[in-house]
């Protein structure tokens, strides 16, 4: 990540650690985000706005809200919203879970996008004790961990998937001018991947009783193209 990406979500983790989920609570990931400024410590960066990656305040958030998601749902909590990016971005794939002695994988289809007021990640704490929330940030490691801490509750969570279907391949390149790069330079911001519907189901037991039973995680992502950024006037005619 750049040097400001990684400043928005050391900024953005900073504001989960320590909360307390009580018993019946409905956690709401923008409820406590709050306001996403520069005027709150977030920089500029790049951020997906339609079809392009383009400059906007908190890029670097939904990587906190992805975090956030999984380990909810690694965890067993029921998860009351959640929204998937628009398109597959490697690094929300990337990572690992440990839950009830239980190692998991992130894998494809276990992203959450937030976007406020609109868009939100909600989980419920359904258990009769109180969740705490810690949140550690690396950044030589470059990485981000969250911690919940609980009366155990024997929990077992399975999970099957993903399951891939109806692919759509990625178009062509796409190019966008910045004043920030010398004539003839040319920066690749984002890498193309494939349009895909992905399906991963998640079972949640309590010693022998079954709480969730084959719940569907569902996500549609769209077919992404590379994207460039040149100095202004060197974008192709033809893109």
């Amino acid at each position: 990540s750049t040097d400001e990406r990684r400043t928005n979500i050391q900024v953005a983790a900073s504001k989960f650690h320590g909360l307390v989920i009580s018993p019946g609570e409905v956690f709401s990931f923008n409820r406590y985000l709050g306001d996403v400024s520069p005027e709150t410590g977030y920089e500029t960066g790049l951020v997906i706005f339609g079809d392009r990656t383009i400059q906007g305040v908190g890029g670097g958030v939904c990587q906190v809200s992805s975090t956030v998601f999984q380990a909810a749902f690694f965890g067993g909590y029921p998860i009351v919203e959640r929204y998937a990016h628009g398109y597959r971005v490697g690094y929300y794939e990337s990572g690992a879970a440990t839950a009830n002695g239980q190692s998991f994988k992130a894998g494809v289809g276990l992203d959450a996008t937030v976007y406020a007021p609109i868009v939100d990640l909600k989980w419920k704490n359904d258990t009769p004790y109180h969740v705490l929330m810690e949140a550690y940030f690396n950044p030589t490691k470059q990485s981000l961990t969250f911690k919940f801490y609980s009366t155990r509750m024997g929990r077992t969570v399975y999970v099957e998937g993903p399951k891939l279907s109806d692919t759509v391949p990625h178009g062509k390149a796409k190019y966008t001018e910045s004043a920030s790069l010398r004539p003839g330079e040319r920066r690749q911001i984002d890498y193309a991947v494939n349009g895909v519907d992905v399906r991963v189901w998640r079972t949640v037991k309590e010693g022998d009783r079954v709480l969730v039973n084959g719940e569907e995680i569902y996500s549609h992502y769209l077919p992404w193209s590379d994207q460039f950024l040149v100095a202004p006037g060197y974008a192709p005619k033809n893109q």
